[in-house]
């Protein structure tokens, strides 16, 4: 079986599961399957349905991973969840994590040879603006040239 049609024989499942369940029933969801990464989205009536939810889903063979896109329409738990999500991303975006090799010689060559390739392209691009323009003055200057000649 290919990967995309096991993908779709997963997601045919979960989908099937849940439809036939009477506590999921009137909950509208959407299932996709991605390497066997199942995405959960649309919206469940209360926490104790989520969590029934994500738990079938987990538990059906299969499932390597759960992508949770779910909202709990009293919206409570999961915005208090997309806060700390926030919180944790701004604090690794402040801080390097450890353990990280900014200070190691290769680190700082590799820097270097960055800089050293930006600052040789943006000389070649400023260059090849001198010389456009350099050559529309020179063809400026020989078509004036050439137009003094004519004059009698």
């Amino acid at each position: 079986m290919e990967l995309d049609d096991a993908d779709r024989d997963l997601a045919r499942r979960i989908a099937e599961a849940l439809a036939a369940d009477e506590r999921y029933r009137r909950q509208p969801l959407a299932v996709q399957v991605q390497n066997r990464v199942v995405i959960l989205t649309g919206t469940v009536e209360s926490p104790e349905i989520y969590d029934a939810v994500t738990s079938s889903v987990r538990a059906t063979t299969g499932v390597r991973d759960l992508c949770d896109g779910i909202l709990v329409q009293d919206g409570e738990s999961r915005m208090r969840e997309a806060r700390q999500f926030g919180e944790l991303a701004a604090r690794l975006a402040v801080q390097p994590a450890s353990g990280t090799r900014r200070g190691r010689p290769a680190a700082v060559v590799a820097r270097v040879v960055m800089l050293a390739v930006t600052a040789i392209i943006v000389v070649i691009e400023v260059a090849g603006w001198l010389a456009a323009v350099f050559g529309v003055g020179l063809l400026a200057w020989t078509a004036d040239v050439l137009l003094r000649r004519r004059r009698p």
